[in-house]
């Protein structure tokens, strides 16, 4: 082989180098955007944070309505007891926490309506409107919900009309997360869960299933509740839907088999969608019979 040769080979070779360098720098930092831009949305597409101005104000007006402020680190969150009873009797109280698209206002002007607090006689109700939801500060995280559910404990274990030995905990959704991690550090009575996850990276990966193995660092919201399961000793109740179609009820089934103590779980399977649980009257029955079984 010739020098001329040589010599071209051996810039050819060194020109195939530096493309396959580049092709790798730009992968890598395409790579990098992605996985930036991944976390910084997940805060946009988990949570949907809204308020019902017309709800908020219609409540304001009815006397069996309270609003609640609570300080959480600094922050004033905004939450609404509803009195099945007269206020000044100590009576067993409801924490509810809701779903990922409700409010306090909003879920309590449709309870009201719908005649729901009915099947919660004798118990007062809590409802909650975590960090960025309804008329509540402070940014939404992980960390600020699983606060403010300590914080409202503190709260209401001190409160003179609320019986502390009788503290009911309700899930819906995204709720049941810091209901169970809720129930797992303090005193309660009872939780109930409805259409709940086994942990969060469940919901990433039935929505987009990538995050398995490295990508799971991506996942930003931990929502363990299956860690949270073992503290737990009081009975729980499941509930869910085999045509739930944003928590495919196997994530409840899971959940609900790794509680030491829990009633048979209840599966819908009367085509009850995610945003039907309230409609159905044996998840209102089971409601009623469970909060009765702890008066």
């Amino acid at each position: 082989m010739d020098k001329d040769t040589k010599k071209r080979n051996k810039t050819e070779s060194k020109n195939f180098k530096i493309v396959c360098r580049v092709i790798i720098f730009v992968f890598l930092i395409i790579l990098f955007i992605a996985c930036f831009l991944i976390r910084i949305s997940q805060k946009h597409i988990f949570f949907h944070p809204w308020n019902d101005t017309s709800s908020y104000q219609q409540l304001k007006d009815i006397s069996d309505f309270k609003e609640v402020n609570i300080l959480s680190n600094g922050n004033n969150l905004k939450w609404r007891m509803y009195y099945n009873n007269p206020k000044w009797e100590k009576k067993p109280l409801v924490i509810y926490f809701g779903g990922n698209a409700q409010n306090s206002s909003n879920t309590m002007s449709n309870f009201l309506k719908k005649w729901i607090f009915d099947y919660f006689d004798w118990y007062n109700v809590l409802m909650v409107d975590y960090p960025w939801y309804g008329y509540s500060e402070w940014s939404i995280s992980e960390k600020a919900m699983l606060q403010a559910a300590n914080d409202i404990y503190n709260w209401a274990i001190s409160q003179p009309d609320v019986d502390a030995d009788n503290i009911i905990i309700i899930g819906y959704s995204i709720g049941t997360g810091i209901a169970t991690y809720y129930a797992s550090i303090n005193k309660v009575n009872g939780l109930i869960l409805i259409a709940p996850y086994d942990k969060a990276l469940s919901l990433y990966n039935n929505a987009i299933n990538i995050f398995h193995w490295p990508l799971k660092l991506l996942a930003k919201y931990k929502f363990d509740s299956l860690s949270y399961s073992k503290n737990i000793d009081t009975e729980v109740q499941v509930i869910t839907s085999y045509n739930d179609e944003v928590i495919n009820y196997t994530l409840s089934q899971n959940l609900s088999n790794h509680f030491k103590n829990h009633k048979d779980i209840i599966i819908l399977d009367n085509n009850v969608k995610h945003n039907d649980y309230f409609s159905q009257n044996v998840v209102l029955n089971t409601i009623k019979e469970y909060l009765s079984e702890r008066l």
